[in-house]
């Protein structure tokens, strides 16, 4: 059926795909008990490139798509994400020049996805909105600069 190696393979691609998506799930649980939500935000102030997708995805399983899309656009990109990751991941795949054309041209979309949204959205509307409570503005405010 399949060769020794070609299994080894397989199993290798699920035991990162599951430690993936494990770090993903604790990461989220952790910032959800701290009420901390996104680390960019709670410390700078201003929200990350992927601020949304959480509610975006949770908008997904509630079916409502519209609402998914509304809270970050690119949510449906993560699964392709991790799924290219961890099926290419052999030296000759890394090096291609398809492989590295790709991871940029996502890099330009979510870099441009993020900028129309601070343009559109920020300071007030979530999730581009300003973090007054943030750990820098609390330092500006206090050190008096």
């Amino acid at each position: 059926m399949y060769k020794s190696g070609s299994r080894q393979m397989i199993k290798e691609h699920l035991r990162t795909f599951l430690m993936s998506i494990g770090i993903l799930g604790l990461g989220t649980f952790i910032f959800y008990i701290s009420d901390i939500r996104c680390l960019f935000k709670y410390t700078i102030g201003i929200p990350c490139p992927g601020c949304g997708l959480t509610r975006a995805w949770l908008s997904f399983f509630k079916m409502d798509f519209q609402q998914a899309l509304r809270w970050h656009p690119l949510f449906w990109v993560v699964p392709i994400v991790i799924l290219i990751k961890v099926f290419s991941q052999g030296k000759a795949c890394e090096r291609s020049w398809g492989y590295r054309t790709g991871w940029l041209l996502l890099a330009l979309l979510v870099v441009g996805v993020y900028i129309v949204r601070m343009i559109q959205l920020f300071p007030d509307t979530p999730p581009m909105d300003y973090n007054p409570k943030a750990l820098l503005y609390q330092w500006k405010t206090v050190s008096g600069r």
